[in-house]
C-alpha cells in the first residue's frame, strides 16, 4: 500500500507546477499553514472525499489539503452522512475525523459546501422529514462560521429514491417517471419535502447559513420547482456532466418526445447548449417563485479508458481535452453568474484496486486533478491558471464587441445519444465578457470544438473602443499561460480590430485598461 505521507512524491509534485510557497513536509496539528497571499476564487471550487468512504481512504486531509489551497478555489464541496452524526434518537455529535477535517479547511480559508447525505435507519421512516431536519439545524449550529453552504442530499434520483424502491436505479428514468407505468414517481415529492423542510430548520437555526438543493435532472428539478420551493431554499444544485461531448454541450436537447417527458416543457435548447441550460431553468424558478442562484456542485470528465463493447454514458477523454474543458466549463460559469461551480474531483478514486483492467476502464476512478498517488495531470494547473486569472471577475456588457471565425472546425464526430437526439459540436467561437477586480474589461474567448491535433484557428475581432486606445491590450493564453500584444489596426469606424487573432479550443483572454471601458 503507498505511504500517503511520504513527503517527496507531494512536494516533487508542487515543484512540477510552479506553486510558489508550498511547504514540502506534512502540516503537523501544532501548525498553521501560512495562506495570507494565497488566491480564494469564490465562484470556483473543487469536490473532495475526505469523509473517505469505500475507494476513498487514500484521501487524506492533510496531505493534500495543501493542494487544495493552491488551486486558487475559494470552495470545496464533501459531506456528512447523517447516520454518522445521530447514532441516538436525539443525540447528536460528528465524528472527531470530520471535525479535523473541516477544522483544517478553515485553516486554509477555505469555504465549505457540506452535503448533508444518507438516511438513518433509527426511524421508521428513515429519510424522515422532520427527524432530517433536527439533524440539518444541529448541523447549521453546530458548524457556524465554519461551513457555508448545506446542501441536501446529493443527486437524490439515486440512493435517497432507492430507499422507496423507485429512482433510476428501481425503475424509475431521467424524468422522475416509472418506467412501466410513466407516471411520477412518489420519491419526486417527497425530496420536495424534505429539502423544504430541512431548509426551514437550517434558517430558524443559523439564518446566514446558505441552503441548497435538488441536484436531479433537469426534468425532475423542473418538476420539483414547480412543486414549491421554500424561501428557505436559497439556490438550485445541478450536476451538468456533458458524459460525451464538449462543455458547451449537454444532453438535453429538445425533441417533440422529450417535451412530453419533461413536464410539457423543454430544459434546452435544440442544440443542447449548457448556456440554454443554465438561463431555462434561472428564468422557470424565478417563475415558480424559486431561487436565481445556480450551484453546479458537481461536473467533470474522466479520463478513463473506455473497455471494448461498453456502452455507458461516459466516454473517456486524453489529459489535454480534460484540461481544456475543466477551463471552458469554469469560464462558462462565471459568464453565465453561476453562483458557485465544483469540479468533480480533487484525487482520482481507488475502486476495483485488485483488477487493472476493472480499474483502468472505471470512468468513476479518473475524475481526478491528481492521480491517485498524489502526482497532477494537467488538468490541475489548467483549473489553477483560471482561479487565479478570473478572481474577482463579474459578468459585463459594458462595450461591444464582434467574434467572427474565418476558419471552420466542424464536428466529425456528433454524438447521438440514448433518448434520440444528435449533439452537435456548434462550429463557432464561445465569448464572455467581464470586469475584473481593478474595473477592466476583459473578454474571455475560445473555440467551442473538440480537441484535436489542429493549431488555433482564425478570427476577427473588433473592439468598440477607439483605436487610440488599443496599444495597451494584451492576450492571455490560459492554459500555457503565455502573455502577448496583439496586432491590432484601425476598422474603418475608428475603433480597434484585431484583423487575426489565434483562437485555440481553450480560453483565451483580452485585456483592456479600465480606462477604454
Amino acid at each position: 500500500m503507498y505511504s500517503f505521507r511520504k513527503t517527496s512524491r507531494i512536494y516533487l509534485s508542487v515543484l512540477a507546477l510552479g506553486v510558489v510557497g508550498f511547504v514540502s513536509h506534512t502540516f503537523g496539528k501544532e501548525e498553521k499553514p501560512d495562506t495570507s497571499t494565497e488566491v480564494r476564487n469564490l465562484r470556483m471550487g473543487v469536490c473532495t472525499h475526505f469523509i473517505q468512504k469505500k475507494g476513498m481512504k487514500h484521501w487524506d486531509p492533510e496531505t493534500y489539503m495543501p493542494l487544495v489551497a493552491n488551486l486558487g478555489v475559494g470552495w470545496i464541496r464533501d459531506e456528512i452522512l447523517w447516520g454518522q452524526v445521530e447514532r441516538e434518537e436525539g443525540v447528536y455529535q460528528l465524528r472527531d475525523h470530520d471535525r479535523a477535517w473541516i477544522d483544517l479547511v478553515n485553516e486554509y480559508n477555505l469555504n465549505v459546501c457540506l452535503t448533508l447525505a444518507g438516511g438513518n435507519s433509527l426511524y421508521e421512516n428513515q429519510f424522515d422529514p422532520e427527524a432530517f431536519g433536527r439533524f440539518a439545524a444541529y448541523v447549521a449550529q453546530e458548524l457556524d462560521g465554519k461551513v457555508q453552504a448545506l446542501e441536501i442530499q446529493n443527486e437524490p434520483f439515486n440512493w435517497y429514491a432507492r430507499y422507496f424502491n423507485e429512482g433510476t436505479s428501481r425503475g424509475g428514468d431521467w424524468y422522475g417517471l416509472s418506467v412501466e407505468t410513466g407516471e411520477v414517481q412518489s420519491w419526486v415529492d417527497r425530496y420536495r419535502v424534505l429539502l423544504n423542510t430541512a431548509a426551514d430548520a437550517i434558517k430558524e437555526a443559523n439564518p446566514e447559513m446558505e441552503v441548497i438543493g435538488l441536484g436531479s435532472f433537469p426534468a425532475i428539478n423542473y418538476r420539483q420547482i414547480e412543486g414549491g420551493l421554500s424561501p428557505s431554499v436559497d439556490g438550485i444544485t445541478a450536476h451538468p456532466y456533458s458524459y460525451r461531448t464538449v462543455p458547451e454541450l449537454v444532453p438535453y436537447a429538445s425533441s417533440p418526445e422529450k417535451f412530453e417527458l419533461n413536464g410539457g416543457r423543454d430544459v434546452a435548447d435544440n442544440e443542447g447548449t449548457f448556456a440554454s441550460f443554465i438561463r431555462m431553468i434561472r428564468e422557470f424558478s424565478e417563475e415558480h417563485g424559486g431561487p436565481s442562484q445556480i450551484w453546479l456542485t458537481e461536473w467533470g470528465y474522466s479520463d478513463f479508458r473506455v473497455r471494448g463493447g461498453s456502452n455507458g454514458n461516459y466516454w473517456g477523454f486524453t489529459p489535454s481535452a480534460v484540461a481544456a474543458y475543466a477551463q471552458r466549463r469554469f469560464v462558462e460559469g462565471l459568464g453565465l453568474d453561476i453562483e458557485m461551480s465544483a469540479i468533480y474531483s480533487l484525487i482520482d478514486d481507488r475502486y476495483n484496486r485488485d483488477d487493472r483492467l476493472k480499474a483502468e476502464t472505471n470512468a468513476e476512478n479518473h475524475f481526478g486533478l491528481l492521480r491517485s498517488d498524489g502526482s497532477p495531470k494537467p488538468v490541475y494547473d489548467a483549473v489553477r491558471r483560471v482561479a487565479i486569472a478570473t478572481n474577482g471577475f463579474v459578468p459585463s456588457d459594458q462595450i461591444d464587441y464582434e467574434v467572427t471565425a474565418t476558419s471552420s472546425r466542424k464536428d466529425t464526430a456528433p454524438i447521438d445519444w440514448w433518448d434520440g437526439t444528435t449533439l452537435t459540436v456548434t462550429d463557432d467561437i464561445a465569448s464572455y465578457q467581464f470586469e475584473d477586480e481593478n474595473g477592466g474589461i476583459v473578454i474571455a474567448l475560445w473555440s467551442m470544438e473538440r480537441i484535436s491535433d489542429f493549431s488555433a484557428r482564425s478570427a476577427r475581432v473588433s473592439i468598440g473602443i477607439p483605436f487610440g486606445q488599443g496599444e495597451s491590450i494584451r492576450v492571455e493564453d490560459l492554459m500555457t499561460g503565455e502573455e502577448y500584444s496583439p496586432v491590432t489596426e484601425e476598422d474603418g469606424k475608428g475603433n480597434v480590430l484585431i484583423p487575426d487573432l489565434g483562437v485555440p479550443p481553450h480560453p483565451v483572454l483580452i485585456y483592456l485598461d479600465s480606462s477604454e471601458a
